[in-house]
């Protein structure tokens, strides 16, 4: 009953910790396995194994600290998940910040690389992960690519603030 009682636990930490941190129970799965060429972030694969590492150092920390062994496979769960998605995110935002800052738009918009990661990728609509424009120029941002694309007009008016659009005067094209 205790292995049994270990696997609900785990799940359920996994459960919440996708939910949490990514949007869905299989998001976190999907981002990882089938989209994992979605972050154009050199060496980030690496920052996963050193997380699953700071997650059993911190499992065993809490083992001698007394916790249960029935719940110490969805405290690794949990450390490794948020571990590996503040990682990911906080090396995403610096190297982000950084690429945005050369780029040096006139305005600039962007969401959380958590609003990302729970939002992204989408079939219909794709997320504005962020915007800028130069020299009244729209562009939107690529995690991917880790740059800034241009975005057509008929594109720009439907996604970016109303105030860029009517300062700039971007008007569809068809």
């Amino acid at each position: 009953m205790t292995s049994f009682m270990a696997a609900v636990w785990a799940l359920l930490a996994y459960i919440y910790c996708s939910l949490l941190l990514f949007g869905g129970p299989f998001q976190a799965l999907a981002l990882l396995l089938m989209w994992r060429d979605r972050l154009g972030l050199t060496y980030w694969q690496a920052l996963l194994p050193l997380s699953v590492l700071l997650a059993a150092i911190g499992t065993s920390f809490a083992k001698q600290h007394g916790v249960h062994r029935q719940l110490l496979p969805a405290l690794f769960i949990v450390f490794s998940m948020g571990l590996s998605a503040v990682l990911v995110g906080g090396y995403a935002e610096i190297r982000r910040v950084k690429i945005i800052s050369e780029f040096a738009p006139d305005q600039e918009i962007h969401s959380s690389i958590f609003s990302s990661f729970r939002n992204a990728p989408r079939k219909f609509q794709p997320f504005l992960h962020g915007a800028a424009l130069k020299n009244c120029r729209p562009f939107a941002w690529s995690y991917r690519r880790m740059e800034f694309y241009a975005l057509p007009p008929n594109v720009a008016a439907n996604v970016l603030p109303k105030d860029w659009i009517e300062a700039c005067k971007i008007r569809r094209t068809r």
